[in-house]
């Protein structure tokens, strides 16, 4: 495939549902461009502009990056040249999946580029799943691992290959995920790392056993929510929980399986 050469920066656009840029990262790639440039090696991968426009609603005169916008960006704010090739046989549907056996993108980046995907791109019907996912995830200010438990039941790797591949899948009832979230919320009060990752999966757990009572829950935390210390895995802060729910309780109900 023929590798393209340019300096005209304005022929380049970036894609609204591609990753967003990480700023960090392009700060390192600017230092070791400074050390050693090694782009001509490794062009950035473009659509052609006719397909730019049609594909992610671009203005017809500019190649829409789709693999290699950090070093795009990088290259040209160092003010180098841009080498590039012009595939029209993949698309942004493609580069996740892609990446998804690299293990490069974070889990952030696979949600926000499934829910932002526009003109008809997601293949798979599931779009507003992952907008779903990500409005709940950034309006209750959880961690991506655990809206994965709360939502989809788990955040094992068969669950973690679903989201990077495009298959996301929530579970639970939108009315039991919110009632969650405002019970976090709630928790927040007496406890400051209420929204920790192991935190909340502890919680789903037992929230999910048809004995427990968030009332009750609360009712103890309003005078031994102090006695909540951080633990650094989901089984410590569960037994936690366990027993602060069942301090001084005739009948306590078994959280730890």
């Amino acid at each position: 495939m023929r590798v393209y050469q340019t300096s005209k920066y304005n022929e380049f656009g970036l894609i609204e549902s591609n990753r967003p840029i990480n700023y960090k990262k392009v700060d390192k790639m600017r230092e070791s461009i400074k050390q050693k440039n090694l782009s001509s090696a490794y062009p950035i991968v473009v659509n052609s502009k006719s397909a730019s426009k049609k594909r992610y609603g671009l203005d017809g005169n500019t190649f829409a990056i789709i693999d290699g916008q950090h070093r795009f960006t990088s290259l040209s704010l160092e003010g180098q040249k841009i080498f590039y090739n012009i595939n029209d046989e993949i698309d942004l549907r493609d580069i996740p999946k892609a990446a998804a056996l690299q293990d490069s993108w974070k889990l952030t980046d696979y949600i926000h580029s499934y829910a932002v995907i526009r003109n008809g791109m997601s293949d798979n019907g599931n779009q507003r799943q992952y907008r779903a996912l990500k409005g709940y995830m950034e309006g209750n200010k959880f961690p991506p691992s655990s809206t994965l438990v709360i939502l989809c039941g788990s955040r094992d790797g068969h669950v973690l290959n679903q989201v990077r591949t495009g298959e996301l899948q929530i579970i639970r009832d939108w009315k039991e995920s919110n009632e969650i979230a405002n019970n976090i919320d709630d928790m927040s009060k007496y406890i400051p790392f209420a929204r920790n990752a192991r935190f909340i999966e502890a919680y789903v757990e037992a929230y999910d056993n048809p004995e427990f009572d968030h009332n009750h829950m609360m009712n103890k935390l309003d005078y031994l929510g102090s006695k909540f210390r951080r633990c650094a895995s989901s089984a410590d802060f569960l037994e936690q929980i366990e027993f602060i729910y069942n301090y001084k309780s005739r009948n306590p109900v078994k959280f730890i399986k």
